[in-house]
């Protein structure tokens, strides 16, 4: 697969602007803690008083949300194995090498544990095999490494508007990405160890959560952009239904058992803030919108033909975040109250 295919569509908005954007998917993280416990709890791989024990974060983004998941890691890792194995922790943070570097060491750079900074795909394989003790990953693989064609009737393959063909193709694509994500990760992965898998996903009814959102970015799409440009505005990702990530065949074959696996639709915390009355309906919209923008404007960047101008682009990025806005205005809040489910998956290395 091709690097720039994955780094084309899924580099969050540069310049810390996911880091203070991003808090919807914090509270994916915060979730996650008490299956970080159970992953640990189940942790059995062998090490040494000299063995580095790598806890890696896979598509780690600026770093904020991440250090707090790390964080946590760490410390249950302390709680079980004593406070003795603190010298031999050693945290890696992964993301695309066109991730915005620059913040996330400066990020990391506050926390008390050592760290590497690693810019490559999780679709490869990033360390020695048999070295990771402990692999998370949160709201990351659910993005595709590259798109398998354009929708015409959207910009989300799950909006209910793709044909079976599209469907097809999309599902065949996350479930190709899928076993080479856990592919790499079970050669990484010490036997014995663990891999904590926090994805934006679907229930059995196929609801993400979160289409409004999605049904908004299409509508903003058709107002600012000609006919060529819509159809290649195309949301990269694939929300993954709980038995797609746990098929025991899958996991069999690439040596990983299933330890927990659940699904839960969280609560949106911008949301939150409006409905008890800590922003106004305006503040909720401009922070609703700024916290789409953080994951979606690379999206529309990537979708303008290369003979615009930049004044062109910019004009249009700025029309369409406008009517990004306008199209919550007339729906409401209400409209945009839920966060995206997310499962919870916990895979022990056989």
């Amino acid at each position: 697969m091709s690097l720039r295919t994955i780094e084309s569509s899924n580099t969050m908005k540069q310049n810390e602007h996911y880091n203070l954007h991003s808090t919807p998917q914090l509270t994916a993280i915060e979730k996650s803690f008490t299956y970080i416990q159970k992953a640990i709890e189940e942790h059995k791989a062998s090490f040494s008083l000299t063995d580095i024990f790598f806890i890696v974060d896979y598509g780690c983004a600026q770093g904020t949300n991440a250090v707090v998941a790390i964080e946590a890691i760490v410390e249950a890792v302390q709680q079980k194995y004593g406070t003795a194995i603190s010298n031999q922790i050693c945290t890696v943070f992964n993301d695309l090498p066109t991730n915005d570097w620059s913040v996330l060491i400066k990020t990391i750079s506050k926390s008390s544990f050592t760290s590497l900074a690693l810019g490559k795909p999780f679709y490869e394989q990033i360390l020695p095999s048999n070295t990771v003790q402990f692999g998370y990953t949160s709201s990351a693989i659910h993005w595709l490494s590259k798109k398998p064609c354009n929708l015409h009737r959207h910009c989300f393959v799950l909006a209910g508007q793709s044909t079976a063909e599209e469907m097809a193709m999309w599902k065949a694509q996350a479930a190709e990405d899928y076993k080479i994500f856990l592919q790499h990760r079970s050669n990484e992965l010490k036997k014995g160890a663990v891999l904590l898998c926090v994805t934006l996903s679907r229930d059995n009814s196929n609801d993400t959560g979160n289409l409004p959102t999605y049904d908004n970015l299409y509508q903003s799409a058709t107002a600012v952009l000609d006919e060529d440009e819509l159809l290649n505005y195309n949301i990269q990702g694939y929300y993954r239904s709980l038995e797609e990530q746990t098929d025991p065949i899958l996991l069999s074959e690439l040596n990983f058992e299933l330890i927990y696996a659940d699904l839960y639709l969280l609560q949106h915390p911008i949301y939150e803030n409006y409905r008890l009355k800590n922003i106004d309906f305006k503040e909720f919209i401009e922070k609703f919108t700024e916290f789409v923008r953080s994951w979606a404007e690379m999206s529309l960047i990537n979708c303008l033909r290369k003979d615009r101008t930049e004044e062109e682009r910019t004009k249009i990025i700025e029309n369409f975040w406008n009517e990004f806005r306008n199209g919550m205005q007339l729906r409401g809040a209400e409209h945009f109250n839920k966060n995206p489910y997310r499962s919870y998956i916990i895979l022990r290395k056989l």
